[in-house]
């Protein structure tokens, strides 16, 4: 059964095998967090009342573990932007994002410029709407001019690189920096 969450096990109940800590759920092919599998367990209960207290039961666990932030819960669109924010930063491969194939990452964002700063060696540093920060890594031919309000597109290029264009320019490779 596949649904619109991803759950995310993090804090204290991954790190110390808690009752957060994930099964594999070999029917939807995803990490499960142990607490929201024993809740998923209350459907085979047969006998009505039984499987009504089995789930009044294990949702009061799911809410406790959510509220002691043992357990985050987040839908589709909180971790796209979650990956969005991410995007140009070497993390480690730490499974938060499951299901984090070729059709689900992100290979490309569109932004607007809060800042562009010129530093003395003619690069550009590109602060984003939302904080990141880019630094251009290579010149380009030609007087180029960015500002606040420019429209940037940046993409996964060859070998871990990135490349960015601002409002259509040539493009020039960039390398994040926060």
């Amino acid at each position: 059964m596949r649904t619109d969450f991803t759950f995310l096990a993090l804090g204290a109940a991954m790190l110390a095998g808690t009752s957060a800590q994930a099964q594999e759920d070999p029917e939807a092919g995803v990490d499960t967090p142990a607490v929201i599998d024993k809740m998923f367990k209350c459907r085979d209960v047969e006998d009505p009342e039984a499987r009504l207290a089995c789930f009044d039961r294990e949702v009061g666990r799911v809410y406790e573990a959510q509220t002691s932030r043992e357990l985050v819960i987040a839908d589709r669109e909180q971790v796209e932007k979650t990956k969005r924010g991410l995007f140009g930063l070497k993390l480690p491969k730490i499974g938060l994002f499951s299901g984090d194939d070729d059709k689900d990452r992100v290979n490309e964002i569109t932004a607007i410029l809060a800042s562009a700063q010129k530093r003395s060696n003619g690069m550009y540093i590109f602060e984003l709407e939302d904080g990141a920060r880019w630094l251009q890594t290579e010149s380009t031919s030609g007087f180029q001019r960015y500002k606040a309000g420019d429209t940037i597109v940046i993409k996964q290029a060859a070998l871990g690189s990135f490349k960015a264009k601002v409002n259509g320019k040539r493009a020039m490779r960039v390398r994040r920096l926060n």
